[in-house]
């Protein structure tokens, strides 16, 4: 009979040293329990400060181990686990799974060999510093069905992590170079130093005044936007002595933009007004410009939305205008500085070619330009289906589970309402109600709802539409039908938004179904509803 041998993790460099006594083994006559040894073992944290509940894994790494007499003469024999001993805020163990199988090959006597690492999960209840140390430790031989198993002492503290309900919030999403923004907190730990700094879309970082902790550890405070700060996505960052960053996503505004379609016309002109970087729902003061920079006409008073994009129709005026600008209104005035225009080519609705008394000889040129434009309705999102019900082939019982195909009637979907939107096809289904037979509609238990599946799900444009489609909406994957929980047969996600791309499209639907008819239920005619959910 071949014999095992304890491989007990010989000493090495490491985070702390482990004495592991008192070793036992549930098989001594086919694998000694082995003496007295220490070893180093390093824990190692995946994260030193991680928000309460949320899982942090701790990897437990033994120095370089060496092979007892007799060797070790199969490779991959082997198993290691261990407990890990929590104190600081907290107290117990926790267990490590368990290591790869190991040695990768026979080792002789006195041969080193690596246990590989092996982890364990740890999640915080509460605030405060957790201390790991390693604790008892166990070999598992399968192939011989040989546990070993030894008792930790002498061990240090070997990793550490600290817990924290630190959150942090800014007053405004938008910001400007040079302006304040606000911040607070709550779930920091009393007494730390939080330090908040500003991150712009170069990188560039800026810190700000430091603050302590109260009791209660509510925090707030404010720092300055850089007046050179780059445009676009930016952080406000919270940074806490002891409970980490807590980063708070911002955007930077850049100078307002004004865009207009088309970009000239003559009197009575509609034209598309478009923008962005505005202040959000800040009031914008648009109208024609001259060319000396005064205003034409009586202004179109358009509002940003919250994320400061800037959207409208202006008609051009009967005066001429060289451009159109758009002025955000602060303190009852138009601002100075928050302020764009865009050029803009006027015509009058007559031009002369040749003047008159030219030469015969003359060949001018001139033009005049007629708007052009359609007022263009969204149609419904809508959806049909093929007439009949859902059947599935008759069943004799017999003492065995039938399992009976059938389909769902096609569903043809059509979204003609010209906008970004997207949309989802559910299906939910009743319990089949034995309504039918010598037993129907006296309460006899039904087939659950759950006995159909559906698979094999399609989506795929109708032929007979007009293609192209915008759209390609995305089948579903299919499952047990229930009365409650709506499975999805198909969807179409939303359309871009900068710019905004058009979704629709006519598009059929259909699945297979599948019915499993247990081997033992009433005889008669059970009936359901499969209800087909647009949205």
């Amino acid at each position: 009979m071949a014999t095992v041998s304890a491989l007990a993790p010989a000493a090495s460099a490491g985070t702390t040293t482990v004495n592991f006594t008192a070793c036992t083994s549930n098989n001594p006559a086919l694998a000694a329990p082995p003496p007295d040894y220490s070893s180093q073992v390093t824990l190692t944290t995946s994260s030193s400060t991680v928000s309460v509940g949320s899982p942090v894994t701790i990897t437990w790494h033994y120095s370089l181990s060496t092979a007892p007499s007799p060797g070790i003469p199969i490779a991959n024999a082997a198993t290691a686990k261990a407990k890990i001993v929590v104190g600081g805020a907290g107290s117990g163990t926790i267990d490590t799974g368990s290591s790869p199988t190991f040695p990768s090959a026979p080792v002789p006597t006195g041969g080193t060999f690596q246990i590989p690492d092996f982890t364990a999960t740890f999640t915080p209840t509460a605030t405060g510093t957790y201390t790991f140390t390693p604790g008892n430790n166990e070999q598992d031989v399968p192939q011989f069905g040989v546990v070993i198993q030894c008792t930790a002492s002498g061990a240090g503290v070997a990793a550490s992590i600290t817990a924290t309900n630190a959150s942090g919030a800014v007053s405004a999403k938008l910001v400007r170079p040079g302006a304040t923004e606000n911040f607070t907190g709550a779930g920091w730990i009393a007494g730390e130093t939080v330090t908040p700094s500003f991150k712009d879309s170069a990188g560039t970082v800026t810190a700000g005044p430091a603050l302590t902790v109260p009791a209660g550890g509510a925090i707030s405070g404010s720092i300055g936007i850089p007046a050179a700060a780059a445009s676009g996505a930016g952080q406000v960052i919270l940074t806490g002595s002891t409970s980490g960053a807590i980063p708070n996503a911002v955007t930077v505004l850049g100078q307002p933009t004004i865009a207009a379609a088309p970009g000239s016309g003559g009197p009575g002109t509609s034209v598309g007004i478009s923008g962005h970087d505005w202040d959000p729902n800040a009031a914008v003061a648009v109208s024609g410009v001259d060319a000396t920079g005064n205003p034409v006409g009586a202004p179109l008073m358009l509002t940003s939305d919250a994320n400061g994009a800037l959207s409208g129709t202006y008609t051009v005026p009967s005066g001429a205008i060289a451009a159109i600008g758009g002025a955000e209104i602060v303190n009852g005035a138009p601002s100075t500085t928050l302020r764009a225009s865009t050029a803009f080519t006027f015509a009058n609705n007559s031009c002369t070619a040749d003047a008159a008394g030219a030469a015969v000889s003359a060949k001018g040129t001139c033009s005049i330009p007629q708007g052009a434009n359609i007022a263009v309705t969204g149609g419904p999102l809508q959806m049909a289906e093929n007439a009949g019900a859902v059947s599935f082939p008759d069943v004799t019982l017999n003492g065995t589970v039938h399992n009976q195909p059938g389909a769902l009637q096609q569903i043809d979907v059509q979204d003609f309402r010209g906008t970004t939107n997207g949309w989802v096809l559910n299906a939910t289904m009743s319990d089949l109600a034995l309504t039918g037979g010598p037993y129907g509609g006296q309460g006899g238990a039904p087939i659950p709802a759950g006995n159909v599946t559906a698979s094999g799900l399609t989506c795929a444009g109708n032929p007979a539409g007009t293609q192209p489609y915008p759209s390609a909406p995305t089948a579903g994957s299919g499952g047990a039908l229930d009365p409650n929980t709506a499975i999805t047969l198909c969807s179409q996600a939303a359309g871009g938004t900068n710019p905004p791309t058009v979704t629709g499209g006519d598009f059929l639907v259909g699945a297979a179904l599948n019915l499993k008819v247990p081997a033992y239920v009433l005889q008669g005619t059970y009936t359901g509803i499969v209800t087909i959910s647009l949205q």
